[in-house]
């Protein structure tokens, strides 16, 4: 089974997964469904993380494997079904990654890329799981508490990433540098293509922070406008009926 397949496999079984949890459990929706998926998603990739970063050395062998042969896993006809299980498709999907888009990943005596996702699973993923935990417990002032650190911590911890590769493709000792071996194909990266699904743990915890921000701002406005008409109603009731205790001929003085 090629490589692409394994992939499209993985992104249908998250898919039903994620959507049969969400109709099994009725506090689950209550998040938007842009918030839900992705928050999903950061749990998922927390898994891959821990794969990648327990089975690091033969993730490196398998990075110069592809290199070597100038292959790619997605076009590759060695998989088998078992693949689509997460900690066996991390591997497989950072050998790829390794090999095309951050070589960092493959490196032994730098641990940047680890590190970087050490952080989003001991930070992002942990508390994408333990927001959804509170939610299913319904206390939803530690589901905002745990999603805001997820999220806040994802933007930062791809922001950096993101900014540091694009000087280590300027740094000629670096193995990221852009030449003629490795090329990267400019401002938009056009020669390692795979470095775009970098895009999404940008955009993502990005909108989820806004989302909920302005959501906030819209219900805090809503319920400002709910108590003046509240209290108008309460004033205009006051003085209907203090008018009708006044006697008449004290009104038309």
């Amino acid at each position: 089974m090629k490589g692409y397949i394994i992939g499209i496999l993985e992104i249908i079984f998250y898919f039903i997964g994620s959507i049969t949890f969400r109709w099994k459990y009725n506090q689950l929706k209550t998040i938007n469904r842009a918030t839900y998926y992705w928050v999903m998603m950061t749990i998922l990739t927390g898994f891959w993380e821990i794969s990648y970063l327990s089975n690091y050395k033969n993730v490196t062998l398998m990075s110069k494997d592809l290199i070597n042969t100038d292959e790619h896993v997605w076009t590759k006809d060695t998989y088998d079904i078992s693949y689509v299980l997460p900690w066996k498709l991390s591997q497989i999907f950072y050998s790829e990654y390794g090999a095309w888009a951050d070589r960092e990943y493959m490196s032994h005596t730098d641990d940047w890329s680890r590190i970087i996702e050490g952080s989003h699973c001991t930070q992002c993923a942990l508390f994408a799981l333990l927001a959804i935990i509170f939610k299913l417990n319904l206390n939803h002032k530690n589901y905002l508490i745990a999603l805001s650190v997820s999220m806040g911590t994802q933007f930062m911890n791809s922001f950096l990433y993101m900014f540091q590769y694009f000087i280590q493709e300027k740094t000629p000792s670096n193995v990221n540098y852009d030449n003629s071996t490795f090329p990267s194909g400019g401002a938009l990266l056009e020669k390692r293509p795979f470095m775009w699904v970098n895009i999404f743990w940008l955009i993502m915890p990005f909108y989820t922070i806004l989302y909920y921000m302005t959501k906030k701002i819209i219900d805090y406005r809503h319920d400002c406008l709910k108590s003046r008409e509240v209290k108008n109603y309460i004033l205009d009731e006051y003085r209907t009926i203090s008018k009708s205790k006044i006697p008449n001929d004290l009104l038309l003085l």
